[in-house]
C-alpha cells in the first residue's frame, strides 16, 4: 500500500526555521514552543547591542565622521530569503537569512550585515565602522597567522607567487586603493586609539574599553544581523587579510574553466600560465569536496546553484592555502555557515583563522590537537562526573565516542541551530577552545542523570545524541557553560594538554613505525600508503602508466578522459596484485598492507559517523511506510489504553457523583439538626427569662406578705392595747365597794374584735 504523493508531500514538507535550515520532524514542536522566547531575546539583545556599539561608536568616531557615515548605512537594506533565492548569490558570498519578524523602528536604525546592491561582485566587504574599534582590539591574535602567510608567500616558490609580483588590473587596483583609503583615514581620526596596552589573553586591550560589558553581551548573544561581522571582528579578518591572495588562489580554477571553454585538444605544455607552480589539489579531494557540495545544507535557500559555487571556490581554495589540512569532512558545514553570515573572501579569511589558529592540528593528518583534547575531556569528565563515567565504562562506550563528533563539528548538525551559533559566539570571542569543553560537560551535567539510566549501549549513545538536537534552550545552555565551568580555564587545559601530548605523540609514532621498512617501491604496501597520502606522486610503474594512461608531468597528473587511476579500486585493478603478493620477502609487508586498510576503514566509519546525522531526516522519510504496521498497532494499543482510561474515569466519575449525593444528605441533615439546635437554645433562654420574672414575682410576693404581717401585728397590738383601756376605763367607773371583784375564774374569756383569731399567725411562726 502506497501514500498519495499530495498526502506524503504535505505530511514531509521542510519546516526551517529563522536561519533557513530544516528543523527535524521530531524536533518540530519543541522549536514553536522555543520561537517566541528567540524573538523575545533577539529583540533583547539586539536593542543591547546597538546602545553598546552607538556607545563605541561616540567614543571613537569624530561628529564629522558619524554624520557621513550614518547615511551610508542605513541605505543597506536585508533582502528577503525569497529574493535571495531568486537573485542568487551575485557577489560570491551568501547573505545571511533576516529575522522572521517585520522589522522593527529599532532595526531600521542598527546597519545590516550585507552591502547594499550593486552590479559589481563585492569579494571582500569591510565591517561596519562601530565595529573597527573592536576589530582593533583582536587583530593581534591575528598577526600570526598573518604573518605565516606572509613568510609562506615570500619563501616558498613551490606555493603561490609572491602578490607583489602580480600584476593589477585596472578595476582591482581602484578598489585596492579605496580600501587604504578607508583604512588611512579611519587610522587618522583624531579619536582613534593611536596606543595599545598590556596584552590580556592575546588581545590587546585599553584602559577605557568596556571588556566586561562585551563579555556579557557575548555571553547573552550577538544579533543575527550583526553576527557574521562581530565574528570577523573576533577572528580579525582585516589584519589576516593579504591583497590578491585569495584570487591567487583561486587563478588555477579560473585558468582551467577558460581552458575547458577554449581548445580542448591543446597539450598540457601549451597551457602552462604563470600558476603552475600553485598548490595542486589531488583529484581525491576534489572528487570528495563534489560529493559534500549536495550533502551541506541540502534544501536551504541561499545555497543555489551560485551559492554552491562559492563554496566549491572557498574550499578548494583553503586546500590550496594549507596542503597539509586539506580538505576533510566537516569543513564544509563550517564554510557554508560562514557563507551564510558573510561575503565570500570574508568567510574565506573567516574559516583560515578558525581552522589555522583556533584549532589548528584539530584537522591535520595525524589529528594530533584532537586526540589530545579527547585525553583532556575524558580527564575532566572522571573528574566532575565519575558516576556517569562509570556508567558508560559498564556499558563499554568510551567518551571518546562521545565527544569526538562534537569537538570536530563544533556542534554543527549535533545541537539545534540557535544553540550552535550561541557556542559559536563565545568560541569566537575568547580565542580559544575552552567553550569547546565547557559546552560538553554542560551537556553532560544536563543530560548525565538520564543516561545512567539507561541499560545498554547503543541506547545511551542514541539517547544523547536525541536529547543534545533538542537542546533549544540556548540560554541555559550558554549560562550552564560559562559559569558552571569556571574552573575549566585556558592555563590549565594547556597544562593537561603538555601532560598528554607526549603519549599521543608517542602512539602515533608508534603507529608510523611501519612506514620506515617500506624500503620496495614495488611493493604492493608501499602503493597503498602512497595512494593514501599522496595520491599524485604515485610509484612511476610501467604497467601502471599502461593501465591508466595517466602521464606524471611537472607533479601535476592530467585529466583525462577516463579518471580511473583517481579511485582505489581502480589501481588496484590495474596492479598485478598476484606477482606483488608472490614476491613478498615474509609476512612483515602483509602486516603493514593490513594496517593500512585498517586505517582506510577506520577513516572511512568516522566519515560514515559524520554524515549520519544529514541522513536521519532522510532515512525517517524512507522508513516511515515499513513501519505503518508496526504503528497501526502501537495506535491500535494506544486507543485500548484510551478507552480503558475513560472507562476508569467514568467508574470514577459515578463514584463522584454518588460520594456527592451522600455529601448533599448528610448537609441536609447538619443543616436539620442545626435549625433544631437555635430553636432549643431559644426555648431555653426563654424558659430561662421567664423563671426570672416569676423568682422575681415571688420574691415581690413574699416581702408584701412580710410587710402586711408587720401591719397585722401592729394593728393587734393597738387593739390589745385600746380594749385594755376600755376594761380600765369600764372598772373605774364602777363603785368599788359594792361591786365586789370577782375571782379570774369567773371573768368570762374576752375574744378580739376580730371574729377570727391570730392564730394563724402563730402557726405561722412556730411553722
Amino acid at each position: 500500500m502506497t501514500l498519495n504523493a499530495s498526502h506524503f508531500v504535505a505530511n514531509f514538507e521542510p519546516k526551517r526555521d529563522a536561519y533557513g535550515f530544516t528543523v527535524r520532524p521530531q524536533h518540530l514542536h519543541r522549536y514553536r514552543e522555543y520561537s517566541t522566547i528567540y524573538k523575545e531575546e533577539e529583540e533583547e539583545r539586539f536593542h543591547k547591542w546597538n546602545c553598546f556599539l552607538q556607545q563605541q561608536t561616540e567614543s571613537t568616531v569624530s561628529p564629522e565622521n558619524v554624520k557621513t557615515v550614518k547615511p551610508e548605512v542605513t541605505e543597506q537594506q536585508i533582502k528577503p530569503i525569497q529574493q535571495l533565492t531568486a537573485e542568487g548569490d551575485a557577489s560570491g558570498g551568501v547573505e545571511s537569512v533576516p529575522d522572521i519578524l517585520e522589522e522593527t523602528d529599532a532595526e531600521k536604525e542598527v546597519p545590516a550585515i550585507i552591502p547594499k546592491e550593486s552590479s559589481e561582485v563585492h569579494k571582500w566587504v569591510p565591517v561596519r565602522p562601530s565595529l573597527c574599534h573592536i576589530e582593533d582590539m583582536m587583530s593581534s591574535r591575528a598577526k600570526k597567522g598573518k604573518s605565516m602567510i606572509d613568510e609562506l608567500i615570500t619563501t616558498d616558490h613551490n606555493h603561490l607567487p609572491s602578490i607583489m609580483e602580480e600584476s593589477h588590473s585596472g578595476e582591482e587596483l581602484e578598489q585596492a586603493h579605496e580600501e587604504e583609503h578607508y583604512d588611512s583615514k579611519r587610522d587618522a581620526s583624531p579619536d582613534a586609539p593611536k596606543e595599545r596596552g598590556a596584552s590580556i589573553n592575546g588581545v590587546c586591550t585599553e584602559p577605557l574599553f568596556p571588556w566586561k560589558e562585551l563579555e556579557f553581551l557575548v555571553h547573552g548573544g550577538v544579533p543575527r544581523d550583526l553576527r557574521g561581522e562581530v565574528w570577523q571582528a573576533f577572528v580579525g579578518v582585516r589584519t589576516r587579510r593579504v591583497e590578491r591572495y585569495y584570487q591567487d588562489l583561486l587563478a588555477p580554477e579560473t585558468d582551467a574553466g577558460k581552458d575547458r571553454d577554449g581548445d580542448k585538444s591543446q597539450s598540457l605544455e601549451d597551457r602552462k600560465g604563470p600558476n603552475e607552480n600553485s598548490v595542486h589539489v589531488p583529484e581525491s579531494l576534489r572528487k570528495q569536496i563534489e560529493k559534500d557540495l549536495t550533502r551541506t545544507f541540502p534544501g536551504h535557500p541561499a545555497l543555489n546553484e551560485n551559492g554552491r559555487n562559492s563554496l566549491r571556490r572557498l574550499l578548494l581554495a583553503y586546500a590550496r592555502h594549507n596542503p597539509s589540512v586539506g580538505y576533510c569532512q566537516a569543513m564544509n558545514f563550517f564554510a557554508g555557515l560562514l557563507l551564510l553570515m558573510m561575503p565570500e573572501e570574508n568567510a574565506f579569511w573567516t574559516l583560515v583563522g578558525i581552522i589555522d589558529d583556533y584549532f589548528d592540528g584539530y584537522y591535520s593528518q595525524e589529528m594530533i590537537e584532537c586526540q589530545v583534547d579527547q585525553l583532556l575531556f575524558e580527564e575532566l569528565m572522571r573528574e566532575r562526573f565519575p558516576k556517569l563515567v562509570n556508567h558508560l565504562d559498564y556499558l563499554g562506550v568510551q567518551v571518546t565516542w562521545i565527544s569526538g563528533p562534537w569537538f570536530l563539528s563544533i556542534f554543527v548538525n549535533m545541537l539545534p541551530w540557535e544553540s550552535v551559533l550561541r557556542v559559536w559566539d563565545v568560541l569566537l570571542f575568547e580565542g580559544n577552545r575552552v567553550m569547546l569543553f565547557r559546552t560538553a560537560l554542560a551537556l553532560m551535567e544536563l543530560y548525565g542523570p538520564v543516561i545512567v539510566t539507561t541499560k545498554d549501549a547503543a541506547d545511551a549513545i542514541s539517547l544523547l545524541q536525541s536529547l543534545a538536537g533538542s537542546t533549544f534552550d540556548s540560554s541555559q545552555l550558554v549560562l550552564t557553560a560559562c559559569m558552571g565551568f569556571l574552573s575549566v580555564t585556558e592555563d590549565r587545559l594547556q597544562g593537561l594538554r603538555e601532560k598528554h601530548r607526549p603519549a599521543v605523540l608517542a602512539a602515533v609514532e608508534e603507529r608510523s613505525k611501519g612506514a620506515r621498512v617500506w624500503k620496495d617501491p614495488k611493493g604492493l604496501a608501499t602503493k597503498l600508503y602512497s595512494f593514501k597520502h599522496k595520491p599524485e606522486s604515485l610509484i612511476k610503474d610501467p604497467r601502471v602508466e599502461e593501465a591508466s594512461g595517466d602521464k606524471l608531468i611537472g607533479g601535476d597528473v592530467s585529466h583525462s578522459e577516463s579518471h580511473a587511476t583517481t579511485d582505489l579500486n581502480e589501481l588496484l585493478d590495474g596492479l598485478n596484485i598476484d606477482s606483488e603478493v608472490d614476491s613478498l620477502p615474509d609476512l612483515q609487508e602483509q602486516v603493514v598492507w593490513m594496517k593500512v586498510e585498517l586505517c582506510r576503514l577506520l577513516e572511512e566509519k568516522r566519515t560514515a559517523i559524520l554524515r549520519a546525522e544529514e541522513l536521519e531526516t532522510a532515512l525517517m522519510e524512507m522508513v516511515k511506510q515499513d513501519n505503518r504496521r508496526q504503528l497501526s498497532a502501537r495506535v491500535e494499543q494506544l486507543e485500548r489504553e484510551v478507552a480503558d482510561l475513560q472507562q476508569a474515569l467514568s467508574d470514577k466519575t459515578e463514584q463522584e457523583n454518588a460520594m456527592i449525593q451522600v455529601l448533599m444528605r448528610v448537609e441536609q441533615e447538619q443543616k436539620v439538626t442545626e435549625d433544631a439546635r437555635i430553636l432549643a437554645e431559644q426555648d431555653a433562654a426563654a424558659q430561662r427569662y421567664a423563671v426570672e420574672v416569676l423568682q422575681e414575682k415571688h420574691n415581690k410576693a413574699l416581702a408584701s406578705i412580710a410587710e402586711m404581717e408587720k401591719r397585722v401585728v401592729m394593728a393587734e397590738s393597738m387593739l390589745e392595747a385600746t380594749l385594755q383601756y376600755e376594761s380600765g376605763q369600764v372598772k373605774a367607773l364602777a363603785s368599788p365597794g359594792s361591786v365586789r371583784p370577782d375571782s379570774p375564774r369567773d371573768m368570762p374569756r374576752r375574744t378580739g374584735l376580730l371574729p377570727f383569731g391570730l392564730g394563724w399567725r402563730d402557726r405561722n411562726k412556730d411553722a
